[in-house]
């Protein structure tokens, strides 16, 4: 195939996909290094966050290809961007005082890999799957049964489908599962208003940073 230029290009796909090549492989990448044991891992795995938030912040608009268009990883203000930090921050304020009162444990993990995975990798995932891809397909799924409706069933389907993917998680009582039914509707919340799953990543991130500190702290346990 020739391209504008005239040069013949044997891989024409190639070229315009190399964000979302990086974006998965150095995100898989370091969720890879922080899970495993070893300490070098573990650092090497501090130099791939660097380098994924690298290619993931100025991504985000731009991933057209292997479906990360379809999960909107769109790129947000510093309004709506603020606003989404504090509005996970507050989540979490609430969630902590929600666990102080029924005497619930929040499950923050101590070592410092786990933060890591917690208020960065692991909100950029867990929203790009549940907020991202499981949103729009609830949105137009939704769409044709009742448009009315289509964003709030979409939002509080999906917190359902986010709340019961944790149950396998051991020790996970009612009370959590109802706090996950609630902070996945605020993310799908955010996703739908700022029409991107990077401020529902940010909400997550902010709102697990915010159970850690309260860890760090003493407020609990």
């Amino acid at each position: 195939m020739l391209n504008r230029r005239g040069r013949f290009r044997l891989f024409p796909g190639i070229g315009v996909s190399w964000r979302e090549l990086l974006f998965w492989t150095f995100l898989l990448a370091s969720f890879r290094s922080f899970e495993s044991s070893q300490t070098s891992r573990q650092l090497a795995g501090v130099v791939e966050v660097i380098i994924f938030l690298s290619v993931a912040v100025p991504s985000a608009g731009k991933l057209r290809r292997l479906g990360l268009d379809f999960a909107g990883w769109n790129a947000i203000g510093a309004r709506p961007a603020i606003v989404s930090t504090l509005v996970g921050v507050a989540a979490g304020g609430t969630i902590v005082a929600i666990a102080a009162v029924s005497q619930q444990p929040l499950g923050t993990e101590k070592g410092w890999n786990w933060v890591i995975l917690a208020v960065v990798l692991g909100p950029v995932v867990e929203e790009l799957v549940f907020r991202g891809y499981l949103m729009a397909g609830a949105l137009l799924l939704v769409k044709f049964l009742c448009a009315a409706a289509q964003n709030a069933a979409s939002v509080v389907g999906v917190a359902l489908v986010f709340a019961i993917a944790h149950v396998a998680r051991t020790g996970t009582t009612v009370v959590q599962l109802c706090c996950f039914v609630l902070t996945g509707s605020l993310y799908g919340f955010l996703r739908v208003r700022y029409q991107s799953t990077a401020a529902a990543a940010l909400a997550h991130g902010a709102y697990n940073l915010a159970l850690y500190v309260s860890h760090w702290i003493g407020i609990s346990s």
